[in-house]
Protein backbone atom coordinates (compact mmCIF):
# COMPACT_ATOMS: atom_id res chain seq x y z
CA UNK A 1 0.00 0.00 0.00
CA UNK A 2 1.20 3.20 -1.41
CA UNK A 3 2.10 6.21 1.58
CA UNK A 4 1.52 9.20 -0.07
CA UNK A 5 4.32 12.17 -0.10
CA UNK A 6 3.85 15.41 1.93
CA UNK A 7 3.42 17.23 -1.45
CA UNK A 8 1.15 15.05 -2.68
CA UNK A 9 -0.71 14.55 0.57
CA UNK A 10 -1.25 18.28 1.33
CA UNK A 11 -2.44 19.04 -2.43
CA UNK A 12 -4.47 16.18 -2.39
CA UNK A 13 -6.28 17.49 0.68
CA UNK A 14 -6.70 20.68 -0.11
CA UNK A 15 -8.41 19.43 -3.41
CA UNK A 16 -10.85 17.64 -1.93
CA UNK A 17 -14.57 18.75 -1.15
CA UNK A 18 -14.99 17.84 2.54
CA UNK A 19 -18.98 17.37 2.18
CA UNK A 20 -18.86 14.98 -0.84
CA UNK A 21 -15.68 13.26 -0.08
CA UNK A 22 -15.41 12.85 3.60
CA UNK A 23 -14.18 9.61 3.48
CA UNK A 24 -11.91 9.96 1.30
CA UNK A 25 -10.19 12.99 3.09
CA UNK A 26 -10.11 10.26 6.29
CA UNK A 27 -9.26 7.71 4.49
CA UNK A 28 -5.84 9.37 3.04
CA UNK A 29 -5.64 10.94 6.82
CA UNK A 30 -5.30 7.64 7.98
CA UNK A 31 -2.74 6.10 5.65
CA UNK A 32 -0.13 9.48 5.63
CA UNK A 33 -0.26 8.99 9.72
CA UNK A 34 0.64 5.46 9.63
CA UNK A 35 -2.96 4.60 11.37
CA UNK A 36 -4.46 1.11 11.42
CA UNK A 37 -7.62 0.77 9.19
CA UNK A 38 -8.88 -2.86 10.00
CA UNK A 39 -12.24 -2.33 9.55
CA UNK A 40 -11.83 -0.86 5.95
CA UNK A 41 -12.37 -3.53 4.02
CA UNK A 42 -15.91 -4.86 6.29
CA UNK A 43 -17.04 -1.09 6.53
CA UNK A 44 -16.99 -0.71 2.90
CA UNK A 45 -14.47 2.41 3.33
CA UNK A 46 -11.95 3.12 0.48
CA UNK A 47 -8.53 2.23 0.54
CA UNK A 48 -5.76 5.13 -0.23
CA UNK A 49 -5.69 3.79 -3.64
CA UNK A 50 -9.49 3.93 -4.24
CA UNK A 51 -9.62 7.51 -2.38
CA UNK A 52 -7.10 8.80 -4.80
CA UNK A 53 -8.57 7.34 -7.92
CA UNK A 54 -11.38 8.60 -6.96
CA UNK A 55 -10.44 11.84 -6.00
CA UNK A 56 -8.73 12.24 -9.58
CA UNK A 57 -11.93 11.21 -11.15
CA UNK A 58 -13.52 13.85 -9.54
CA UNK A 59 -10.97 16.22 -10.46
CA UNK A 60 -11.49 15.39 -14.44
CA UNK A 61 -15.10 15.49 -14.23
CA UNK A 62 -14.45 19.29 -12.54
CA UNK A 63 -12.21 20.09 -15.71
CA UNK A 64 -14.53 18.76 -18.35
CA UNK A 65 -17.50 20.67 -17.24
CA UNK A 66 -14.96 23.80 -17.05
CA UNK A 67 -14.53 23.31 -20.37
CA UNK A 68 -17.63 22.73 -21.73
CA UNK A 69 -18.78 25.86 -19.74
CA UNK A 70 -16.29 27.96 -21.77
CA UNK A 71 -17.01 26.21 -25.37
CA UNK A 72 -20.67 25.50 -24.86
CA UNK A 73 -21.83 27.48 -27.87
CA UNK A 74 -18.71 26.55 -29.85
CA UNK A 75 -19.22 22.58 -30.37
CA UNK A 76 -20.84 20.95 -32.87
CA UNK A 77 -24.18 19.28 -31.50
CA UNK A 78 -22.87 15.95 -32.00
CA UNK A 79 -19.86 16.61 -29.95
CA UNK A 80 -21.64 18.41 -27.24
CA UNK A 81 -23.66 15.06 -26.90
CA UNK A 82 -21.11 13.37 -26.54
CA UNK A 83 -19.13 15.31 -23.94
CA UNK A 84 -22.80 15.85 -22.04
CA UNK A 85 -23.17 11.99 -21.89
CA UNK A 86 -19.76 10.79 -20.43
CA UNK A 87 -20.24 13.18 -16.90
CA UNK A 88 -21.95 11.11 -14.95
CA UNK A 89 -23.73 13.41 -12.08
CA UNK A 90 -24.51 10.23 -9.43
CA UNK A 91 -20.43 9.84 -8.83
CA UNK A 92 -20.24 13.64 -8.62
CA UNK A 93 -23.48 15.01 -6.89
CA UNK A 94 -21.44 17.91 -6.52
CA UNK A 95 -21.62 18.58 -10.22
CA UNK A 96 -25.49 17.54 -10.61
CA UNK A 97 -26.76 20.73 -10.60
CA UNK A 98 -24.42 21.97 -13.10
CA UNK A 99 -24.56 19.45 -15.63
CA UNK A 100 -28.64 19.69 -15.24
CA UNK A 101 -27.83 23.05 -16.60
CA UNK A 102 -25.90 22.86 -19.37
CA UNK A 103 -27.90 19.45 -20.70
CA UNK A 104 -30.96 21.04 -20.50
CA UNK A 105 -29.35 24.53 -22.40
CA UNK A 106 -27.79 22.02 -24.96
CA UNK A 107 -31.50 20.92 -25.59
CA UNK A 108 -32.38 24.11 -25.82
CA UNK A 109 -29.38 25.80 -27.96
CA UNK A 110 -31.20 26.19 -31.29
CA UNK A 111 -33.85 28.38 -29.24
CA UNK A 112 -31.25 30.88 -28.97
CA UNK A 113 -30.38 31.08 -32.33
CA UNK A 114 -34.57 31.17 -32.91
CA UNK A 115 -34.39 34.28 -30.29
CA UNK A 116 -31.20 36.16 -31.92
CA UNK A 117 -33.04 35.96 -35.63
CA UNK A 118 -36.17 37.47 -34.14
CA UNK A 119 -35.18 41.66 -33.88
CA UNK A 120 -38.12 41.83 -31.32
CA UNK A 121 -36.48 40.03 -28.74
CA UNK A 122 -33.73 42.09 -26.51
CA UNK A 123 -30.50 40.93 -28.10
CA UNK A 124 -28.48 42.08 -25.17
CA UNK A 125 -30.76 39.94 -22.91
CA UNK A 126 -31.04 36.58 -25.01
CA UNK A 127 -26.75 36.71 -25.17
CA UNK A 128 -26.76 37.70 -21.62
CA UNK A 129 -29.16 35.05 -20.96
CA UNK A 130 -27.06 32.58 -22.50
CA UNK A 131 -23.85 33.20 -20.66
CA UNK A 132 -25.97 32.94 -18.02
CA UNK A 133 -27.13 29.49 -17.80
CA UNK A 134 -23.42 28.09 -18.97
CA UNK A 135 -21.19 29.84 -17.42
CA UNK A 136 -19.55 29.04 -13.81
CA UNK A 137 -22.00 30.92 -11.17
CA UNK A 138 -19.09 33.64 -9.81
CA UNK A 139 -18.87 34.67 -14.01
CA UNK A 140 -22.65 34.48 -14.18
CA UNK A 141 -23.43 36.89 -11.54
CA UNK A 142 -21.12 39.39 -12.95
CA UNK A 143 -22.87 38.62 -16.91
CA UNK A 144 -26.53 39.40 -14.87
CA UNK A 145 -25.38 42.72 -12.94
CA UNK A 146 -23.67 44.16 -16.06
CA UNK A 147 -26.86 43.50 -18.00
CA UNK A 148 -28.75 45.21 -14.93
CA UNK A 149 -26.22 48.36 -14.92
CA UNK A 150 -26.84 48.97 -19.13
CA UNK A 151 -30.43 49.74 -18.20
CA UNK A 152 -30.40 53.10 -17.90
CA UNK A 153 -33.21 54.11 -20.09
CA UNK A 154 -37.38 53.27 -19.73
CA UNK A 155 -36.94 52.08 -22.88
CA UNK A 156 -34.71 49.85 -22.65
CA UNK A 157 -36.13 48.46 -18.94
CA UNK A 158 -39.33 47.75 -20.92
CA UNK A 159 -37.72 45.61 -24.03
CA UNK A 160 -36.32 43.74 -21.53
CA UNK A 161 -39.39 43.45 -19.85
CA UNK A 162 -40.73 42.26 -22.60
CA UNK A 163 -38.78 39.51 -23.73
CA UNK A 164 -38.53 38.08 -20.51
CA UNK A 165 -42.47 37.67 -20.73
CA UNK A 166 -42.21 36.29 -23.59
CA UNK A 167 -39.57 33.73 -22.92
CA UNK A 168 -41.25 32.63 -20.26
CA UNK A 169 -44.47 31.93 -22.68
CA UNK A 170 -42.16 30.12 -25.69
CA UNK A 171 -39.03 29.04 -23.98
CA UNK A 172 -40.32 27.91 -20.39
CA UNK A 173 -37.39 25.43 -20.18
CA UNK A 174 -34.82 28.42 -20.76
CA UNK A 175 -36.83 30.67 -18.35
CA UNK A 176 -36.67 28.11 -15.39
CA UNK A 177 -32.98 28.09 -15.23
CA UNK A 178 -32.84 31.75 -14.62
CA UNK A 179 -36.56 32.34 -13.42
CA UNK A 180 -35.32 34.27 -10.62
CA UNK A 181 -33.54 37.14 -12.69
CA UNK A 182 -35.92 36.97 -15.42
CA UNK A 183 -38.70 37.68 -13.27
CA UNK A 184 -36.94 40.81 -11.63
CA UNK A 185 -36.61 42.32 -14.97
CA UNK A 186 -40.30 42.02 -15.78
CA UNK A 187 -40.67 44.44 -13.66
CA UNK A 188 -39.27 47.43 -15.37
CA UNK A 189 -39.41 49.92 -12.28
CA UNK A 190 -37.81 47.54 -10.12
CA UNK A 191 -34.71 46.64 -12.48
CA UNK A 192 -32.00 48.54 -13.62
CA UNK A 193 -29.46 50.13 -11.77
CA UNK A 194 -30.66 52.71 -8.86
CA UNK A 195 -29.25 55.74 -10.52
CA UNK A 196 -31.73 54.98 -13.67
CA UNK A 197 -34.47 54.21 -11.28
CA UNK A 198 -33.93 57.55 -10.00
CA UNK A 199 -33.08 59.40 -12.55
CA UNK A 200 -36.55 61.48 -13.02
CA UNK A 201 -37.19 61.85 -9.75
CA UNK A 202 -33.23 63.47 -9.27
CA UNK A 203 -33.62 65.80 -12.07
CA UNK A 204 -37.39 66.74 -11.16
CA UNK A 205 -35.90 67.83 -7.58
CA UNK A 206 -32.86 69.89 -9.40
CA UNK A 207 -35.30 71.89 -11.56
CA UNK A 208 -37.42 72.34 -8.34
CA UNK A 209 -34.76 73.76 -6.61
CA UNK A 210 -33.48 75.83 -9.78
CA UNK A 211 -37.33 77.78 -9.65
CA UNK A 212 -36.86 78.66 -6.16
CA UNK A 213 -33.55 80.63 -6.34
CA UNK A 214 -34.62 81.94 -9.58
CA UNK A 215 -37.68 83.42 -7.72
CA UNK A 216 -36.06 84.67 -4.81
CA UNK A 217 -33.89 86.15 -6.74
CA UNK A 218 -36.88 88.21 -8.48
CA UNK A 219 -38.36 88.97 -5.41
CA UNK A 220 -35.25 90.84 -4.42
CA UNK A 221 -35.02 92.32 -7.55
CA UNK A 222 -38.78 93.58 -6.99
CA UNK A 223 -37.85 95.46 -3.50
CA UNK A 224 -35.09 97.08 -4.26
Amino acid sequence: MTTPSTAEYLKTMLEINPVWQSASALQLRRQKLGLPNHESQSSGEESFEEAMANHEARKQARESVATLQKQFFHLSDDELSQRLSELNPKSTPELSATIHRLKTAASERNSFVDLLADESFDRELVVSLGKAIVLPSSEAGYVRERYLQNLTTKSVRKKAASTSKRIAAQYPALFELERDWLLTLQNPKTSGPASARYTDWGSFRLWFIVIIVVLQIIRIIARG
